[in-house]
């Protein structure tokens, strides 16, 4: 896929093995964007999105200038980048990939503007461990098909 210009550019030359990116400016992500310095893992769908990466705002940046910066930023194998005070990216090897990422990312930023964290000095209380993380990853992995990406799996007919 060939983009032309501006920061969607730089995403593709800065990582190659992105075959499609999502890049949301959602209320809630925006909002988390500009008030946390990093996402916590506190809902199920945190599962979903275990590497996010952070990227600073530099301001409207058309010329290329941004790339070294991107390709430090979002390293692979992360497939979820907050660009702070500006919103949300998501990648993958597929359409459906990139958006069942930003589904999920999409998602945990919601909760964190449902549970009321951006307004609050509390931070949340009830936060993933790293090994149920690792447990979900893994039970999400078994329900993929054998195919690169193909989401969780319908069981049954529907």
């Amino acid at each position: 896929i060939k983009i032309s210009s501006g920061i969607n550019a730089e995403y593709g030359a800065a990582r190659p093995d992105l075959h499609c990116v999502y890049h949301m400016h959602s209320r809630p992500g925006i909002a988390v964007s500009a008030a946390l310095q990093k996402i916590q893992p506190f809902i199920q769908a945190s599962i979903e999105v275990p590497d996010i990466s952070y990227h600073d705002y530099r301001g409207l940046i058309t010329d290329g200038s941004d790339k070294p910066y991107l390709a430090r930023d979002f390293p692979a194998p992360s497939t979820c980048l907050l660009m702070r005070n500006h919103g949300l990216i998501t990648g993958g090897g597929t359409v459906e990939e990139a958006f069942y990422r930003m589904f999920f990312f999409h998602q945990v930023c919601q909760a964190y503007v449902d549970c009321g964290y951006l307004t609050s000095s509390i931070p949340p209380q009830n936060i993933l461990s790293d090994h149920i993380m690792k447990i979900g990853q893994e039970g999400y992995d078994e329900c993929r098909n054998d195919t690169p990406f193909r989401g969780p799996r319908v069981r049954g007919s529907l």
